[in-house]
């Protein structure tokens, strides 16, 4: 079976890509973890709690926590916590099963980046 250039340099790219995606989820993982210095006062008014940035630092380190602190801030996803009880991100809301996050749904919000370093 002989490969082809198309299928090679296909093949490159996806690593390339995935390497990319790595990186800066490494990156994005680092700033997030500058959080945990912050003070709570200056986490409530970027709509974050201590234990909202424990939770996305507790994913996948190949995930980009930015993405869950980033809805979160936004008030789009529930806040889940260990005991696996839910609490909303605004009171009076019923409880909603968090879903992938997509720049699409996200919209144009300024926190909505989830892109902390470049």
């Amino acid at each position: 079976m002989a490969m082809t250039p198309g299928f090679l340099t296909s093949l490159l790219l996806a690593a390339a890509k995935g390497v990319a995606h790595v990186q800066t989820a490494l990156a994005n993982r680092r700033a997030a973890k500058e959080l945990l210095n912050w003070d709570a006062a200056a986490l409530k008014d970027i709509g974050l709690t201590r234990s909202d940035v424990r939770g996305a630092l507790a994913e996948s380190f190949i995930e980009d926590p930015t993405v869950h602190l980033s809805l979160i801030a936004a008030g789009r996803t529930p806040r889940v916590r260990r005991d696996g009880a839910t609490r909303n991100a605004t009171p009076g809301l019923k409880p909603v099963a968090p879903t992938a996050a997509s720049k699409a749904r996200l919209g144009n919000l300024p926190s909505a980046e989830p892109v902390l370093c470049a």
